[in-house]
């Protein structure tokens, strides 16, 4: 199957229907519609994922011969991607969800001395760290060696923090594989399916056919503003151009320029097919990004013996859309209901169903006039 095939064929100029009413007489055929840009990035959105990863563990203290905590790290925030909604799993960024375990010491020791040395805390001179360093250990509740690590996956919405209770929307992962970022950078998370939260998916295509000035869309969850620190979180979407293709740490990337933040790390970039051709690594700067390229992902997921493909949700969600785009909106609203029925949070189902709804009603009270 092709990628225009998959994906309902190829992008074309952005039409505008959404405020357009279309009458019984004049609704065209769904299945000669053509998906534009817009169209694609909207089927992309649901796919992707914010990740929060986290560690913790317990101190122990030779001066007190004891074990003290748990203590928490920072908490790391990135963006992932759906490739296989049946299997549960996801791309990410090695960087999100792998931290050196030194920083992660140095972050539980400094919560743990200012919390049971107060006195000192703030007279300590690099001397003294450096031997608190070498003789307080950190370890795992369970384990004398790795510290406790969390992952949690939030798809169509996001908040920042832990989990405060069941109602949450997070999903646990496990780390399947990684390469490190000082080498690829690439993750594969895993997740099991909850009732009522079946997932969407990107399809992922050939970077080697990129070329300079070719544009791309950037899907994530940026996590920089105070805003964005506040509240519920959608997936952002910004655009962007292929500027060059560079070697980093040996490997070759491609470079964009397009407005990617803290946060999107680990984020889909899509070509204007809507097909996934890198994602987000390390290495930003002021003005340029750079994306691990496609034929690498599919290198990490061929490895691990990981199949990329859609699944119902998808076709279902794309039906809808082209029912609502050509004015079809009853069998619209059957779509998104059968969206809704696989997975209750899918935010934009629930959109565009409200818009099919709005879009019944002015076509019945039209044709009674």
């Amino acid at each position: 199957m092709t990628a225009q095939q998959s994906q309902g064929g190829p992008a074309q100029q952005d039409q505008t229907q959404e405020t357009q009413q279309v009458s019984p007489e004049i609704q065209a055929p769904a299945q000669t519609y053509q998906l534009t840009s817009k169209d694609l990035v909207i089927l992309a959105q649901p796919s992707v994922c914010s990740i929060t990863s986290y560690y913790y563990g317990l101190v122990y203290d030779p001066n007190r011969s004891n074990y003290f905590g748990p203590y928490y790290s920072y908490l790391y925030y990135g963006t992932g991607f759906c490739v296989n909604p049946s299997t549960g799993h996801i791309l990410t960024a090695a960087h999100v969800v792998d931290i050196p375990e030194v920083d992660l010491k140095w972050q539980i020791l400094d919560q743990y001395i200012y919390e049971a040395y107060p006195d000192y805390y703030d007279v300590l001179t690099n001397e003294d760290w450096n031997r608190i360093y070498e003789n307080f250990k950190v370890v795992g509740q369970k384990s004398d060696t790795k510290l406790n690590h969390e992952v949690l996956v939030q798809f169509n919405q996001a908040i920042s923090g832990l989990a405060t209770s069941i109602n949450t929307p997070y999903m646990r992962a496990e780390i399947v594989d990684f390469s490190p970022w000082e080498q690829r950078d690439i993750a594969i998370l895993k997740v099991q399916a909850q009732t009522g939260g079946a997932l969407s998916s990107l399809l992922i295509g050939e970077s080697g056919m990129m070329e300079t000035l070719d544009e791309v869309t950037i899907i994530g969850y940026p996590w920089t503003s105070e805003v964005g620190q506040d509240n519920i979180l959608n997936p952002t979407v910004t655009t962007g151009r292929v500027s060059g293709k560079i070697i980093i740490g040996g490997t070759e990337v491609l470079q964009i320029q397009g407005d990617a933040r803290p946060g999107n790390s680990g984020g889909p970039v899509l070509d204007s097919n809507g097909m996934v051709i890198g994602m987000l690594t390390m290495g930003t700067d002021a003005t340029n990004n750079y994306l691990r390229p496609a034929v690498d992902l599919k290198e990490m997921l061929n490895r691990n013996g990981v199949q990329n493909a859609l699944g119902l949700v998808d076709e279902e969600f794309k039906q809808g859309l082209i029912n609502y785009r050509t004015g079809n909106y009853m069998e619209a609203i059957n779509h998104f209901n059968a969206v809704l029925n696989l997975n209750q949070r899918h935010i934009l189902a629930q959109e565009y169903r409200s818009k099919a709804q709005q879009g019944a009603t002015s076509s019945a009270t039209t044709t009674a006039q």
